[in-house]
């Protein structure tokens, strides 16, 4: 068959590369669209981190708004990713779609009829550059002659798209796909009128975000996305998507009012002084930020000049040229205010005002759901953390750290807990449960729970006891959910323990060697199933140096690997790092668990490092409390430091330890609003000093400065962090509880055997 003799002469064009690489994908796309008959023909480019392929350009018909956005580039359900990983023409009829759409049901949403899908590779000998697809709806018979003609036009797209990649084209698919129209256009005249008609377009500074099916295309993005936005930070990513990018602006800052002033609650590409200006604004103040939201007007200003003549007094920033301050629209009323930032004069049309405007009530309703939410979750989880241990025992027999994860499907509370207590005897007991469910009730049902299990723990119960009494109480709580617990009571002189378990997962163990060891307990039901029922307990023996976890089933991916091959991948995990840093290791276990994204249940993970009451096999150790904001208390820490050290003749020391331990003491008083512990012990090879405090959020050391001056003014704790990277021989930060500890290590090579000594404080 003849090739295309009109795309061998679409290379000669003269202009800029970019607008000559979208006339080239213009004519090759309008021919074919023509010829084949098609409902819709579309060419889709690699994204820059080349693993997606997205709509770059789209012949305009009443059914272009349905094509598929993006996809994965080695996705093998999709035509067009497998015609550009295998090279060769993919052509599905309807039964395959039905099949792909099981897959991934979202695609019934643009494809709700029978249809034929064509895809043919856009390459060369030397490079991939996508895919062309093409679909016919109601399908019709594309014969053979027609699809050789579909190859051999590709082919030649490929060779002319790899001639502009070699004089420095991009090759990359647009942020916005450029819609082309061809209803009235005779063959013959195609080149010509689609080489106009694109280049008219790609110079439009919107990117022709305003066109019938570029706006009905990013509106329905627009609405897919802030629809699933559970958070401010997805609203503000869809909003810099398909707000900023499309219309060729610097950045966005959305704002929302509340008791009178102006919250900034998210922003890109604002400097941090703009976003200071506006963040807390009076709206009885004169300035387009409050009179967008209080005279319900978009502002428009083409430069900063034309802003400055409105605004006399307004403090601008530089960066800035042309803004547009458009209320936001929610139920009826104006919520708050979207600040859009151009680094160019720009004047937006009447059509582009319109799309603005439309949106920006998709925005807003998404906004106020995203807030409420948030506001909702945050409230859910402090209960639940404050019903948590503030602060773990610090005893020299044994390490103790704890993770625990919330949920991230929903805003709805669970009842997952730990606990550690000190009982009278000596011992030590160590408490893990599960609430069923996740809502305020079962967050409440913990709580009493935890009280109850303490209770009686205190009156000296063993574990059995503990248990069969918290459960007659349960069932006098008059609920239906049932609770699930393990208790340990460990000995410390001897390392001896007697475990007790109400339908919860047993403790793993884990000795110096790497040997995992999976107690077999007596599994009494969950606490709350029958009123009468009795526990059992079970004795075993932790050796000296070795490691129990007690956990809740969020810990473990039991969909994906069942639950004994979830124990025993938790378990190898926990023999792979059993003489590692108790820290460490109970980050890698978390670790183990599902993502973040997909965490549908809670986790609480509590580790135990029993080191032995013989003597000479622990280290001392000593403790130390300052009150919230009490900065002066890091001078008497480091009296208290340097009065320690001394009686345990660590002297060579001190200079590293007071440094590192005041810049971690005064960040954690500074961020954390709480009391901050202080714990100080000694191993044979190394010092370790940890800082509890009650902030959840990690704290992270600046690596890179601005020149502003505000951002290094807030960056001087981040400085006091590198200070701590650099002289530690090892630090770290995990969420433990209702807070978190931050610890660091000092190597002490110089320590012989003769200075170990049994604890004496």
């Amino acid at each position: 068959m003849d090739r295309n003799p009109s795309l061998s002469r679409t290379h000669e064009l003269i202009g800029p590369l970019q607008t000559h690489r979208n006339t080239v994908m213009a004519a090759a796309l309008l021919q074919l669209h023509t010829r084949l008959r098609a409902s819709t023909s579309t060419v889709y480019l690699m994204t820059g981190g080349a693993r997606a392929l997205a709509a770059a350009m789209s012949v305009d018909t009443p059914l272009s708004f349905t094509v598929v956005p993006e996809m994965a580039a080695d996705d093998p359900w999709y035509t067009t990713s497998r015609a550009h990983q295998t090279g060769k023409l993919v052509a599905v009829h309807e039964d395959y779609v039905r099949k792909q759409i099981q897959e991934d049901p979202a695609l019934v949403l643009r494809l709700p009829f029978p249809v034929f899908v064509v895809s043919a590779p856009l390459r060369t000998a030397h490079h991939r550059f996508g895919a062309l697809n093409m679909r016919w709806i109601p399908p019709r018979d594309v014969d053979s002659e027609e699809l050789q003609y579909l190859s051999a036009a590709t082919d030649d797209l490929a060779h002319l798209l790899e001639m502009l990649a070699e004089q420095g084209a991009s090759m990359e698919a647009p942020v916005v796909p450029l819609f082309i129209s061809g209803a009235h256009d005779q063959p013959s005249r195609l080149p010509a009128t689609a080489q106009e008609r694109v280049k008219d377009r790609w110079e439009e500074p919107t990117g022709s975000a305003t066109t019938g099916s570029t706006f009905l295309y990013q509106l329905l993005r627009l609405a897919s996305e802030l629809t699933a936005a559970v958070s401010t930070r997805d609203v503000m990513a869809s909003a810099q998507t398909r707000l900023v990018r499309p219309f060729g602006g610097r950045g966005v800052m959305l704002c929302m009012s509340e008791r009178g002033r102006l919250h900034v609650v998210g922003s890109v590409g604002f400097p941090k002084a703009a976003v200071q200006r506006v963040d807390g604004m009076a709206l009885s103040r004169r300035s387009p930020e409050a009179d967008a939201v209080g005279k319900i007007e978009p502002l428009f200003f083409e430069s900063a000049q034309d802003l400055h003549s409105a605004y006399p007094g307004l403090e601008q920033d530089e960066a800035v040229e042309a803004q547009a301050f458009l209320p936001l629209i929610s139920n009826g009323r104006a919520v708050g205010c979207c600040i859009l930032g151009f680094d160019r004069h720009r004047q937006l049309g009447y059509d582009e005002r319109a799309v603005l405007m439309v949106t920006m009530e998709q925005v807003g309703q998404a906004l106020e759901r995203a807030r409420a939410y948030e506001l909702t979750r945050a409230r859910a989880q402090g209960l639940q953390q404050s019903l948590l241990p503030r602060s773990l025992p610090h005893l020299p027999q044994i390490e103790i750290t704890a993770r625990y994860l919330p949920s991230t499907a929903g805003a709805d509370v669970g009842g997952d807990w730990y606990d550690v207590i000190t009982l009278a005897d000596g011992r030590i007991g160590l408490v893990i449960g599960d609430v069923e469910g996740h809502s305020l009730e079962a967050a409440g049902i913990m709580g009493q729970m935890r009280t109850a299990v303490r209770a009686y723990a205190a009156e000296g119960h063993d574990p059995s006891s503990t248990l069969s009494r918290s459960n007659r109480l349960l069932a006098q709580l008059e609920t239906d959910l049932f609770v699930t617990c393990c208790c340990m009571w460990l000995d410390l002189s001897t390392g001896a323990a007697l475990v007790a378990s109400a339908g919860h997962p047993a403790p793993v163990l884990s000795d110096t060697n790497g040997h995992v060891n999976f107690p077999h307990l007596p599994v009494g039901p969950p606490l709350g199933i029958g009123q009468r029922t009795l526990y059992q307990q079970t004795e075993i023996e932790l050796p000296p140096g070795g490691i129990v976890a007690l956990f809740t089933g969020g810990l473990l991916d039991v969909r994906r690997d069942g639950t004994d091959a979830a124990i025993g991948l938790l378990g190898r995990h926990l023999a792979e790092s059993s003489t590692e840093n108790l820290e460490i290791v109970a980050d890698r276990l978390i670790a183990v668990s599902r993502p973040e994204a997909l965490r549908d249940d809670d986790v609480a993970l509590l580790l135990i490092r029993y080191q032995g009451a013989q003597a000479g096999t622990h280290r001392r150790v000593a403790q130390f409390s300052l009150q919230r904001h009490d900065l002066q208390g890091v001078r008497r820490l480091r009296h208290l430091l340097r009065d320690r050290l001394h009686e345990w003749d660590l002297d060579v020391y001190l200079n590293e330890l007071e440094l590192l331990a005041s810049e971690m003491v005064t960040n954690a008083l500074i961020h954390a609003h709480s009391e901050v512990d202080v714990r100080l012990r000694e191993y044979p090879d190394r010092i370790r000093v940890e800082v509890r405090d009650s902030d959840p959020h990690p704290p992270a050391p600046v690596w890179i400065l601005g020149t502003d001056e505000a951002e290094n003014q807030e960056a001087e704790s981040g400085r006091g962090l590198l200070i701590v990277d650099a002289v530690a021989s090892a630090w770290g930060s995990s969420p433990a509880g209702r807070g978190k500890t931050t610890w660091f290590e000092l190597r002490t090579p110089l320590l012989s055997p003769a200075a170990i000594a049994p604890c004496t404080s």
